[in-house]
């Protein structure tokens, strides 16, 4: 099993291949679709104790979100699951859960890196002179790297931070009065409609700008794809990086 410090040094290293520094917060789900040209999103309603899925068949790579969670762990699933696709052997569909065998618990450290590195994070607590944590700089800091409550409550307890009474909180409730965006705590697609990214879409569009699809194919396309809102014009989600 790969340590914490090669896990740091894997995200790292693939933040350096993106030409992204090692300190700053990352626009995961931009970078992601941008980097890796065949591989397509869906988020879709699963069980509560389901976080995501993965697949890479044919090198076709498809991962699954869960729409039910927040939008910071769906941006911590989607980086879960990258880790599974880039260093891993995929022979079957991975579904993950509550399950934590070696491979869960590397690919969650590795999320937790690639949002927020160990360098990043300990330069976030020089800058801002944390020595102790409390919720006032906790969610200061969830808000500046768009990482989710509970895996940056990992990383401190990591660093010996006790985090316990931090646990069970409204966050909603508790960024807004501290003048945040509550976003970061919410669901960034609609719960109960799927919806899909990447490029299955560029599929679409390219074999339409050939002149291959009639408006009647396309359309259906789109629909089997969750995307009513291009067919209908209408906008049926949150952007997860506003």
């Amino acid at each position: 099993m790969k340590s914490d410090l090669e896990l740091n040094s894997l995200a790292v290293d693939l933040r350096k291949d993106w030409e992204i520094d090692a300190y700053g917060p990352l626009d995961i789900f931009s970078i992601v679709l941008s980097k890796f040209s065949k591989l397509s999103i869906l988020i879709y309603p699963m069980s509560k104790n389901t976080s995501g899925l993965c697949i890479n068949e044919e090198n076709i790579p498809i991962i699954g979100i869960n729409s039910n969670h927040s939008k910071g762990r769906q941006k911590f699933t989607l980086a879960h699951e990258l880790y599974h696709l880039l260093f891993e052997d995929i022979k079957d569909i991975i579904i993950c859960n509550n399950d934590k065998n070696d491979s869960e618990v590397e690919a969650d450290s590795f999320a937790s890196f690639l949002l927020m590195t160990d360098e990043g994070l300990r330069r976030y607590m020089k800058i801002n002179e944390i020595n102790h944590w409390n919720l006032n700089n906790i969610i200061a800091a969830e808000q500046y790297f768009q990482i989710s409550h509970q895996a940056f409550l990992f990383r401190i307890n990591k660093l010996g931070f006790s985090v316990d009474e931090y646990n069970n909180i409204n966050l909603s409730n508790e960024s807004k009065k501290r003048g945040f965006l509550n976003d970061l705590y919410k669901p960034a697609f609609k719960e109960d409609i799927p919806f899909v990214l990447g490029n299955y879409l560029k599929m679409i569009n390219h074999i339409d700008e050939l002149g291959g699809l009639s408006d009647g194919k396309k359309r259906e396309l789109l629909l089997d794809g969750c995307r009513g809102d291009l067919v209908f014009n209408k906008c049926g989600r949150q952007d997860l990086n506003e």
